[in-house]
């Protein structure tokens, strides 16, 4: 497994447990706040970084691959929805502004579409890159 790899797996363990200490302490304290603040920061920055060194290896390889090609259309459309959705919660929550009423049960379900797609990202597109760094 290249370091790339590791270092995307990493952050993703550091995101999950953010959002995870954020859901057992609440956000109606500037504790679960800052959880919720420090979750979208390293998120947003692990994006930035997948855009920068993991997809345009991959776009490159799916220039001759239409599976490829196919499955990143596909995981594309499928990030554009998870990032609207967590955006909004973000938006939602990091604040206090809003009301902590329906917070356990909107960062559970953020914590779900995050790690099903943390586990597709992780079996199929990290080891794509890893395939084709070796290669």
């Amino acid at each position: 497994m290249s370091q790339l790899i590791q270092e995307f797996k990493s952050e993703h363990l550091q995101i999950s447990d953010l959002l995870l200490q954020a859901r057992e302490v609440g956000v109606d304290n500037q504790h679960g706040r800052d959880l919720i603040l420090s979750a979208k920061k390293m998120l947003l920055a692990h994006l930035n970084k997948e855009d920068k060194y993991l997809y345009p290896v991959l776009r490159e390889a799916a220039e001759k691959d239409e599976s490829l090609k196919s499955t990143l259309t596909d995981y594309a459309l499928d990030m554009d929805k998870i990032s609207a959705d967590v955006m909004v919660f973000f938006a939602l929550y990091e604040n206090g502004d809003n009301t902590a009423e329906n917070f356990q049960q909107d960062c559970n379900n953020i914590i779900k579409a995050l790690t099903k797609r943390i586990n597709k990202e992780e079996a199929v597109l990290y080891k794509t890159y890893d395939r084709i760094k070796e290669a």
